[in-house]
């Protein structure tokens, strides 16, 4: 069993085929638009959506159907449109916020989107919750490439 305070970042890419401008407003600005938030947040099926406040410092919000809302963190560093950083703790207390960076670099099929999760020994359980986001993360990208294309994102 690995230490949590020794367990490397995650780290995850999609290719979207949009521009780096666009493909970061889709990530952002967009992101109710391709989360799914059947299968990954914290309402589930009461789950309405999800924004993300486009600054450093605002929040990522998920909206409940009975009103209610939970963040899932905080923007920590906002770069548009390269970069965009946040504290990352849906479900979970603040104290275990892990740490969420994505990077938009140019590419000839459009936009590389690397994700790099990291900070797992803020969690009690660092070692399940990496191995539960190594596949999740694969799972969530996979619809903000799937909008650029104009494809839809429901379940």
């Amino acid at each position: 069993m690995t230490s949590t305070a020794t367990l490397a970042p995650l780290t995850k890419s999609v290719v979207v085929p949009a521009g780096v401008e666009r493909t970061f407003e889709l990530f952002t600005a967009r992101m109710g638009d391709w989360w799914p938030l059947l299968t990954h947040s914290v309402g589930r099926e009461t789950a309405t959506g999800v924004a993300m406040d486009g600054r450093q410092g605002g929040e990522i919000v998920e909206s409940l159907a009975d009103g209610g809302r939970t963040t899932w963190g905080t923007v920590t560093a906002w770069e548009p449109p390269h970069r965009v950083a946040f504290t990352w703790h849906p479900g979970t207390p603040v104290p275990e916020a892990t740490r969420v960076e994505v990077t938009f670099a140019a590419q000839d099929a459009g936009t590389l989107v690397t994700l790099v999760h990291s900070g797992w020994a803020a969690r009690p359980d660092g070692d399940q919750a990496r191995a539960g986001y190594d596949s999740g993360w694969e799972v969530v990208l996979a619809p903000l490439a799937e909008l650029a294309r104009g494809g839809s994102t429901a379940p």
